[in-house]
């Protein structure tokens, strides 16, 4: 018989939820900061960029320290898992946080010049997909997801 009045799954939090919600804190205040001080509005930009930078420090300093540990997978993995989501949501949430089109893309970039060669040839279908699969891709090796030999 259970106790708790809390669900389930918040019973069992584990690091590897904690990953993933920290990749989507850190990437989404990234983009808002960004895009606020595109649109112009910096005081809200300068305090979104201010928890984005304590939740780094604080987050460096708890790696540094031996209170986080990633002993579950290796850090390569992490790396590329949040690359990996950084492309899938940032650009999603830093034109929302600007008022910009989603669809927009920019010209000064190389990056951004890619996508504009991707985006004359086939539509932006191609890039929402890449996206998506980016997002599956990096929150399954941030939460250290593994298919097992002989698992299909």
């Amino acid at each position: 018989m259970r106790i708790s009045r809390w669900p389930e799954y918040l019973i069992n939090f584990n690091m590897k939820h904690a990953a993933i919600i920290t990749a989507i804190f850190l990437i989404a205040l990234e983009a808002i900061h960004e895009g606020l001080a595109l649109a112009g509005h910096g005081i809200a930009s300068g305090i979104a960029e201010g928890i984005y930078l304590t939740g780094v420090t604080v987050g460096l300093f708890a790696f540094l320290t031996g209170q986080i540990r990633f002993e579950y997978r290796p850090m390569a993995r992490i790396l590329i898992g949040y690359i990996l989501m950084r492309y899938a949501l940032f650009d999603l949430i830093h034109k929302q946080a600007a008022g910009l089109q989603l669809d927009y893309i920019g010209t000064t970039k190389l990056f951004d010049k890619a996508l504009l060669w991707i985006k004359g040839m086939w539509g932006m279908g191609p890039i929402w997909l890449t996206r998506a699969i980016a997002a599956f891709w990096g929150c399954s090796w941030i939460t250290g997801y593994k298919q097992e030999k002989g698992q299909s």
